[in-house]
């Protein structure tokens, strides 16, 4: 089992002047883009550069990772399941669904369910077992309604205006 990945934290909403933007800008198209490069297209030190990313990063503005291509990777079925959890039991469903390397995304939600998970699988087989026997084996989980992805039209990772009031606060 891999371990369990830390949640966005919950911050205040961090100030970000135009060069915090820009290279915010730059790093969600190429997030291997050099600082030295930045600097240069900012009109900036690398130094600079290299000092409000790792503010942003410590800031948890900002974290750069690797994004994978899950059907490069074998996983061909792609599912979202709408999860009503008992009452006492949101802590422990959330807990135990997030260790499964097969649950790559776990929300706690409002409306008709209570849990939004996004699940990859191998194939067709995997889900079932993930839906009729993993599944309802976790103490809590009263009912789970699953959609399955047929076709991908659109992913991405880059948020359209942040720092522009979409945000937060903007500091000039």
């Amino acid at each position: 089992m891999r371990p369990v990945s830390s949640p966005p934290r919950a911050t205040p909403d961090v100030p970000l002047d135009q060069i915090d933007r820009e290279i915010l800008r730059i790093l969600q198209g190429n997030g291997r883009a050099p600082y030295r490069e930045i600097a240069r297209e900012l009109g900036v030190s690398e130094g600079t550069v290299r000092n409000r990313v790792n503010r942003l990063q410590s800031d948890g503005v900002l974290t750069i990772a690797a994004i994978t291509d899950q059907f490069a990777l074998g996983y061909r079925v792609t599912a979202f399941c709408l999860i009503r959890v008992q009452v006492g039991y949101q802590a422990s469903v959330v807990e135990e669904l997030s260790r499964w390397d097969d649950v790559i995304y776990v929300s706690s939600c409002t409306g008709r369910a209570d849990l939004y998970i996004q699940v990859v699988c191998r194939d067709h087989e995997h889900l079932w077992e993930l839906l009729t026997q993993r599944l309802p084996s976790v103490e809590g989980v009263a009912d789970v309604e699953t959609f399955q992805e047929i076709k991908l039209h659109k992913v991405s990772y880059v948020y359209p205006n942040f720092g522009e009031g979409a945000a937060g606060p903007v500091s000039e």
